[in-house]
């Protein structure tokens, strides 16, 4: 399979755990979204390759890196550099969700503190979902018009 047909498959299995997910704390919803991040971390990671491929870059060892890598060294690429900037400094941006997202998860929320924590709910995960989407969308679109 190639990279691009890769993109979709994880994406599609990020799409059905998400409507799988009850949110409510048992083990197999916690394991469910570990899937989720998983396959979506695995989606950005193809999503990266394909990229390097249709601009024909050269970077050592780039299908060796972890997809956070590989994106840090796309964002030096003049013709996508401010679409994935702002994903990386946004705080809706798609790396931070999953980076805080998966802090939640590994952290849960302290329920004896009054102070409100952002919690990770089904408008969370499809806020995740609908942010890579379009991120794709307009990388793929703006690859294709260069």
């Amino acid at each position: 399979m190639n990279p691009k047909e890769l993109v979709n498959l994880y994406l599609d299995i990020c799409e059905d755990i998400s409507e799988n997910l009850i949110f409510d704390n048992s083990n197999q919803d916690k394991n469910n979204l570990y899937l989720f991040l998983s396959s979506l971390e695995q989606s950005l990671d193809f999503l990266a390759l394909d990229v390097s491929s249709i601009l024909n870059l050269d970077i050592k060892s780039f299908a060796k890196l972890n997809y956070l890598s590989k994106w840090d060294s796309l964002v030096e690429e003049p013709a996508i550099k401010n679409i994935i900037k702002n994903e990386f400094n946004n705080s809706d941006g798609i790396f931070l969700l999953i980076k805080s997202t998966k802090e939640k998860l590994f952290n849960p929320i302290d329920t004896t503190i009054i102070a409100s924590n952002d919690t990770i709910n089904l408008k969370k995960i499809n806020l995740i979902l609908d942010k890579y989407k379009r991120f794709m969308l307009l990388l793929r679109k703006t690859l294709e018009e260069c």
